[in-house]
């Protein structure tokens, strides 16, 4: 998100000299979001004890970078800076059978580049990053973004993926394929039935997963 926001104009186009104030502006100016999308970089400045760094700084391990990414491969000592990998994300689209991903397609590609970075694990607090990157996928792809007080059903979180496919190789919000950041401001909160639609799937899906390989045991006897 933030390279593609400096490809845009709304950070520095060099990604040097940011700010995490500068950052929270593009969040809640162009993209209607509440501050607290920013929070991850907000955490980083603090830790690192320094108000100005480069975009780099951030795109490294353990910042907001981690293993088992939807669209990049698993970062290596030799490799910290990584780019999106055009077949992860090919992967990604393949996960869902429609034009669109949704929630059952990401929690299967979400329980899929997890066992793909096996024997190493993401840390509960990678995980739920990871599980809220997945929601904004799809909550910041679609035209009406779900308000999480309305009870919207699941089928309210899709995302095109010719919108994603544009967003994820180029870095690019995809306004020619009709995108436009949302009129209603989103809040932390809008993610949440997103956040829990996608760990019940990925539960689900991997109970029916067990169950297969049990059965496939008892037949092979």
């Amino acid at each position: 998100m933030l390279n593609t926001l400096a490809n845009h104009g709304y950070l520095p186009h060099n990604g040097r000299n940011l700010t995490a104030t500068l950052i929270e502006n593009a969040f809640t100016s162009f993209l209607n979001v509440e501050a607290g999308f920013a929070a991850a970089v907000k955490d980083f400045t603090n830790a690192w004890g320094h108000d100005v760094f480069n975009l780099h700084d951030l795109n490294a391990p353990d910042i907001l970078q981690h293993i088992a990414s939807l669209t990049r491969d698993d970062y290596t000592s030799q490799n910290p800076h990584i780019r999106p990998n055009v077949h992860r994300i090919e992967s990604l689209f393949d996960d869902s059978p429609a034009m669109h991903i949704d929630i059952d397609s990401i929690a299967k590609s979400r329980l899929r580049v997890q066992a793909e970075s096996h024997p190493n694990m993401l840390s509960k607090a990678r995980f739920d990053a990871a599980l809220f990157e997945a929601a904004m996928v799809l909550v910041m792809m679609t035209d009406n973004v779900p308000d999480a007080t309305s009870n919207p059903p699941l089928s309210a979180y899709q995302a095109p993926k010719d919108r994603l496919r544009t967003w994820f190789e180029q870095e690019r919000f995809p306004v020619e394929l009709g995108w436009t950041p949302s009129k209603r401001g989103i809040k932390l909160a809008d993610l949440d039935p997103a956040i829990k639609a996608i760990t019940e799937s990925m539960e689900r899906q991997e109970k029916e997963r067990s169950k297969s390989r049990i059965a496939a045991k008892v037949d092979a006897e």
